[in-house]
């Protein structure tokens, strides 16, 4: 059963019961309110007739009655002086004077009389109900027995209208409030069915849907958060396909980059082994095989890096970022006179958290990229900048495209293949870069204009300046 279906029965079959009891218990006390008030007032008709009947008794004698139970005196004219329907009986059952039908049966009443104390039972008689009170009235040693019947027929009519005028109301009030109860529930649920809407439409794949978010009640809430969980969803589907896409990326590019050296490796050492070759031939078959031997090496080198950065803790040590520059400077010194490429280094004194081996490898690749790039002139400036130290690469080289700089740090891509192949490159150099500055806790910005600059940015927590802590 659909939770609105729920709702509804439920609301209803409470209200319907609770509805129905109410009106149960007012119905039943006003009928026993009127009924004790109608019994009140038989009772004191009976006190009446009794008073009567005693007089009788007191003025006439008791011989009165035993002439009358012999049917030598007529004692209506006693009756007439009495409230309501009279009847009289003798102790044995005899009927002295009854107003009430001939066939009128009360041997069941009288059985239950006893003395001092006055009985009182409803009774059925031609089409009407009387209330009939009846008691033991006793003079010196007479005794007969009264009985007197209240019409509480107009009680009773009254009692059964009032219960169809409720059967009237009660019909009338659960239609109308099953049509309320019923728009509630789809007022309430709606929100429910929308939801259950937008969850078996991102069950099939589309995590773009979302629901109406509403007011401020817990329903809205629940409308607000499943947003931005279907945000947080969608977000991580992305996350995974991205991944996914990446990986796959990865696997056709690194098979690419071993088939093509490998391809040529076995070509040439087939030539050797096969074929009778001029000493220069053999020589340039050997060059091309120790070529695509050493970027088989560096490929392997740098997958081995990557590989290692993925499952190894590091540890961050405190170095004051002159003398960290300073070091690697002299590092490159020989590279840059072998290239003939002017270099220049200006840093600013800060300590900055680092990994040496690994920020070393950081600075070489960049280094190494732009070199690639053909850049004649290099540039390296560091500051602090507000709460961080920024490091800049700058170069003259060949400059990277502006639509191709969003996928440059992905494996194995390469702006140029046909430069990098030929300098032993396999495009895992600003991967590994990407990976070393995240470890370090900093962000990697690439700019260039795509023709003759690059500049290359890393952003690192700096500790403070060292004029700080001379202070």
């Amino acid at each position: 059963m659909k939770l609105g279906a729920k709702i509804f029965l439920y609301i209803t079959i409470f209200f319907s019961v609770a509805f129905l009891a109410g009106g149960y218990v007012l119905i039943s006390y006003f009928y026993e309110i009127t009924m004790e008030r109608e019994i009140e007032s038989a009772v004191e008709q009976y006190q009446y007739n009794k008073f009567v009947i005693q007089a009788h008794l007191i003025t006439k004698g008791t011989e009165w009655f035993e002439g009358a139970a012999g049917g030598n005196y007529d004692i209506g004219s006693a009756v007439s002086d009495m409230n309501d329907t009279v009847a009289i009986f003798s102790t044995d059952g005899l009927a002295l004077v009854s107003e009430f039908p001939a066939e009128t049966e009360f041997s069941g009443l009288l059985e239950d009389v006893i003395p001092n104390k006055i009985s009182y039972q409803f009774m059925k008689i031609r089409d009407k109900t009387y209330l009939l009170t009846a008691g033991v009235i006793s003079h010196a040693d007479t005794s007969v027995y009264l009985v007197t019947g209240t019409d509480v027929e107009s009680v009773l009519k009254q009692y059964e209208q009032i219960i169809e005028k409720f059967g009237m109301v009660y019909g009338v009030t659960i239609g109308v409030g099953s049509l309320l109860i019923f728009g509630l529930s789809s007022f309430l649920t709606k929100p429910v069915k929308q939801l259950t809407y937008a969850t078996k439409k991102i069950a099939d794949g589309n995590y773009k849907e979302r629901v109406a978010e509403g007011g401020r009640d817990e329903v809205g809430q629940l409308a607000r958060n499943f947003n931005r969980m279907a945000s947080a969803v969608e977000e991580k589907i992305q996350e995974l396909s991205d991944g996914v896409r990446q990986r796959e990326d990865f696997v056709a590019n690194f098979a690419h980059e071993l088939k093509t050296p490998l391809t040529s490796i076995i070509g040439y050492a087939d030539r050797i082994y096969h074929k009778e070759m001029p000493r220069e031939e053999q020589k340039q078959a050997a060059w091309y095989i120790w070529n695509e031997g050493m970027r088989l090496e560096s490929l392997s080198l740098k997958l081995m890096d990557m590989t290692v950065l993925n499952h190894k803790d590091f540890i961050l040590q405190e170095m004051n970022a002159q003398v960290l520059f300073q070091e690697l400077t002299n590092d490159v010194k020989y590279l840059m006179n072998e290239k003939g490429v002017s270099f220049q280094c200006s840093v600013e004194g800060a300590y900055i958290d680092v990994e040496y081996d690994l920020f070393k490898t950081l600075f070489l690749n960049l280094i190494d990229n732009s070199i690639k790039a053909g850049a004649t002139n290099i540039r390296v400036e560091g500051g602090r900048y507000e709460k961080d130290y920024v490091i800049q690469v700058c170069d003259n080289g060949s400059g990277i495209p502006a639509q191709e700089i969003k996928r440059i740090t992905e494996a194995f891509y390469m702006v140029d293949k046909s430069r990098s192949r030929k300098q032993h490159g396999a495009g895992i150099g600003l991967a590994l870069a990407e990976k070393i500055v995240q470890i370090h806790g900093g962000t990697l910005g690439f700019e260039s204009d795509g023709s003759s600059w690059t500049k290359v940015g890393v952003r690192l927590r700096c500790r403070g300046a060292v004029d700080d802590e001379e202070k």
